[in-house]
């Protein structure tokens, strides 16, 4: 308790001169949008209480905290889509009150979402305007030559020139799709001249470092016409691409400082209000796993794997490593049966053959989380109940009916199990942060009793605290001899979480790493095997 309040005094002390420093540096005139004590709640639920934000001429601020800290709900009242209960919006002075995206909009604020809000079988141009044709219509026709030209002069602005406004938004790539997206926000604040107000929510979670460094790239250079807020969990990131960082907890502002005066460590510690162990992925709690073998690939092959060959052990944390394309993802979804493969076989046990079929793998205790929980996991219009029990609710019948007892029973232990944070078990899924729907899917494969789960990205867009959370939940399940494969594009996270990690590369296995035996692996050797 000491150390807690230590702790605290520490950064009370710490942010008091900061928020006095930052004040003296920045002239306040220049503030583009002010947000003066906003509440907002969700059936009896506080998820704002007093917040209060700032966003400079030009600058790139950082909004960071827990996952159900309140970021998201902030940005979503400040875009239209939520409706604050109390507290009051400024933009360059004035009083606003948006009360739809489209208003937002007209006002130049806009968002580039974390699941991208475009449609991939229109071409650049009809996503860049859709909805904004009006100034380019006469007698209900189409000036597609204006419509192409504008185009052309937007996707420029942020180094899209290469790419025509006539193709296909879907033949892109994704991190394409998302300059797109920031065209698209952007063009009103370019064409009258003002400056506009852009959000970007977890915009890197999908990106490689380069494409991440190419994204910044064009946000720098966008200064001149917008203020960006950059809501983002990798703190590396923040400290190295943004100007000044604010903090949220449980729906309030913890404070705030300039990045540069900011490191990982320190916004790590406002965020959770603790400080972290050296050791963040628990290695020390890693166990040795049983030589029972639980899962054998023998030459498995389909058109994006070529003869996968190994073997998991009761106990076992997996690691896969790959850039992307690598085949990692087919990977999982070839032993969940989810995609065919064409020769080679896959054995649960000694003798249970799965290939190819779903429901032969659940029946052999195989559990799958995958990359895109939001689209391939959750069920949106489902209760946390609800999407815990709906792979197992033949356990939950008595006499030829759901016994609504025995699946009570079962969620309320999933939740006090995992600490999923949820008013209740009644409440829609898509009320929950990320931490606690990844939560929510795990807890639905551990209520089938599995000997294998499958993680794909298992912390993707969580933050710093619920990762651990997450890890620690690993290591128990791999103490009770349940097996897990880890697919991740963090290597930090592989290396300290993972008995062993396989390297992909082009569909192929390149090599094998024993984290329990190498006395150092680091990044490096990683890499050597998968580029």
């Amino acid at each position: 308790m000491h150390a807690v309040q230590n702790i605290e005094k520490r950064f009370a002390v710490f942010l008091l001169a900061r928020e006095s420093e930052r004040m003296q540096e920045i002239d306040p005139k220049q503030s583009i949008v002010k947000m003066e004590g906003i509440y907002k709640s969700f059936a009896g639920v506080q998820a704002l209480k007093n917040v209060s934000l700032e966003l400079r001429d030009g600058e790139i601020l950082a909004l960071i905290g827990e996952n159900g800290a309140g970021k998201s709900t902030l940005m979503r009242v400040l875009m239209g889509i939520e409706h604050k209960d109390a507290g009051a919006i400024y933009m360059n002075g004035k009083e606003i009150n948006p009360a739809t995206p489209i208003e937002a909009q007209a006002l130049g604020i806009g968002m580039v979402f974390q699941e991208q809000a475009l449609f991939p079988n229109l071409s650049v141009a009809e996503n860049i305007f859709l909805g904004r044709e009006e100034g380019m219509i006469t007698a209900n026709y189409l000036h597609w030559k204006e419509l192409y030209k504008e185009a052309e002069m937007i996707l420029n602005e942020v180094h899209l020139n290469h790419i025509s406004p006539r193709t296909t938004l879907g033949t892109l790539s994704f991190s394409e799709r998302q300059m797109v997206e920031l065209a698209r926000v952007l063009y009103p604040a370019v064409r009258s001249k003002r400056k506009g107000v852009i959000i970007l929510d977890e915009p890197t979670a999908v990106l490689s470092p380069s494409e991440v460094e190419q994204l910044f790239t064009v946000v720098q250079g966008l200064r001149e016409h917008a203020s960006f807020v950059f809501i983002s969990h990798h703190l590396d990131e923040i400290v190295e691409y943004t100007d000044r960082v604010e903090v949220m907890k449980d729906g309030e502002n913890v404070g705030g400082l300039m990045t540069k005066d900011s490191s990982i460590q320190i916004l790590q510690e406002m965020m959770v209000g603790r400080e972290f162990s050296a050791d963040f992925y628990l290695a020390g709690d890693l166990r040795t796993p049983e030589e029972e073998v639980v899962l054998e690939l023998d030459g498995v092959t389909n058109k994006a794997i070529s003869n996968i060959s190994f073997k998991l052990r009761k106990g076992e944390i997996l690691g896969v490593a790959g850039l992307m394309g690598c085949g990692k993802e087919e990977l999982a979804k070839a032993i969940f049966g989810d995609v065919p493969i064409t020769s080679g076989t896959i054995t649960v046990g000694k003798d249970k053959k799965i290939a190819g079929n779903i429901e032969k793998a659940v029946e052999a205790g195989i559990g799958y989380l995958p990359s895109d929980r939001r689209a391939e996991a959750i069920l949106n219009t489902m209760s946390v109940g609800h999407n815990i029990t709906i792979a197992n609710l033949e356990n939950f019948e008595a006499k030829g009916f759901l016994s609504n007892l025995k699946e009570k029973a079962c969620v309320d232990d999933y939740i006090e199990r995992l600490k999923i944070k949820t008013p209740s078990a009644k409440t829609l899924i898509t009320n929950l942060s990320g931490g606690n729907q990844q939560k929510v899917i795990l807890a639905r494969w551990l209520s089938c009793k599995p000997n294998i789960i499958i993680m794909e990205q298992p912390t993707r867009g969580i933050d710093v605290g619920a990762k651990q959370e997450i890890y620690k939940i690993m290591r128990d399940l791999a103490d009770e001899g349940i097996s897990i494969i880890v697919i991740s594009d963090e290597m930090p996270e592989l290396i300290g979480l993972s008995n062993r990690i396989l390297t992909m590369r082009k569909g192929t296995i390149t090599g094998e790493l024993d984290c329990q035996k190498e006395e150092e692996i680091n990044e490096k050797n990683i890499i050597q095997y998968i580029t």
